[in-house]
């Protein structure tokens, strides 16, 4: 399936089932799990009286445990919380009788105030980055990606492979779906964020276990149109790492600069031992 079937399948409900070929070995994409968990309540939100005119502001992603490709979960969702401007709301990944996902979203409508800051423009051309999908092809290699790279162009700009030992702190490059879908939203751009490797990967020396346990997302709204075929560039950076942790933030942006999204994960890494 693509991933707007795996979004339209969210928003009816009902039981739902990954396909391997999104899959990290027998877990399903992070940014997929937390994608459809968004829509389907984003759809709820959506038919909420004034619901129309608020727009996702951030979101935040706890990684409870792995979501299984090729078995069934279901997907619930709860209100915390509605005002005029402001609503929350939670949704669950719920597998085996278990929570594996969880987002909490945040809305809001906008509002008249004298307080305007531009969100940060830079100029890619002058920091070096070269062209939308130029760089080094991260692609999909069977039995030593994940299943799921298949599905995303990837150009890496700056930084290394994983389990590449390599001692940059930041990594770069450019990105977009495969397959462009037939319109772009904000459950788009969150994987697309998620799908790019840990920057603290590239530092390990040898393969080995590294997930995220939290996610927090803050999206520039209102969002500049983005094209279903569109290049966004990435920029991660290592902002701590000890003792088996690393805390990484991130930025997204248009081609011409324009700032999209803040997103900050705390990663754990097993770069001495393997998981018992």
């Amino acid at each position: 399936m693509q991933f707007d079937q795996y979004l339209n399948q969210a928003r009816e409900g009902g039981a739902q089932q990954i396909a391997a070929s999104w899959g990290q070995g027998r877990t399903t994409f992070g940014g997929l799990s937390a994608a459809i968990t968004l829509e389907s309540i984003s759809s709820i939100e959506a038919k909420a009286e004034n619901g129309g005119k608020r727009l996702l502001r951030s979101l935040n992603v706890n990684f409870c445990g792995p979501l299984m490709v090729e078995q069934p979960f279901e997907l619930e969702h709860q209100l915390l919380s509605e005002g005029k401007s402001i609503s929350q709301r939670t949704g669950q990944a719920i597998q085996n009788g278990r929570v594996v996902t969880q987002v909490v979203a945040c809305y809001g409508a906008s509002r008249d105030s004298d307080i305007a800051v531009q969100a940060e423009r830079i100029s890619l051309i002058e920091q070096g980055v070269v062209g939308p999908g130029q760089g080094t092809k991260l692609g999909y290699i069977a039995g030593v990606t994940a299943e799921f790279v298949q599905h995303i162009d990837f150009s890496l700009i700056k930084g290394g492979f994983p389990f590449s030992d390599c001692q940059e702190t930041v990594m770069e490059g450019w990105m977009r779906f495969s397959s462009a879908p037939d319109e772009f939203h904000d459950s788009h751009l969150a994987a697309l964020i998620d799908s790019w490797p840990p920057v603290v990967m590239q530092m390990m020396k040898r393969p080995g276990p590294a997930s995220s346990v939290s996610w927090n997302l803050e999206l520039m709204q209102p969002l500049p149109k983005i094209e279903p075929e569109e290049w966004l560039f990435y920029q991660a950076v290592i902002k701590q790492a000890a003792n088996g942790y690393a805390h990484t933030d991130s930025r997204v942006y248009k081609a011409d600069g324009t700032l999209l999204a803040l997103s900050r994960q705390l990663v754990t890494i097993y770069d001495k031992k393997q998981i018992k």
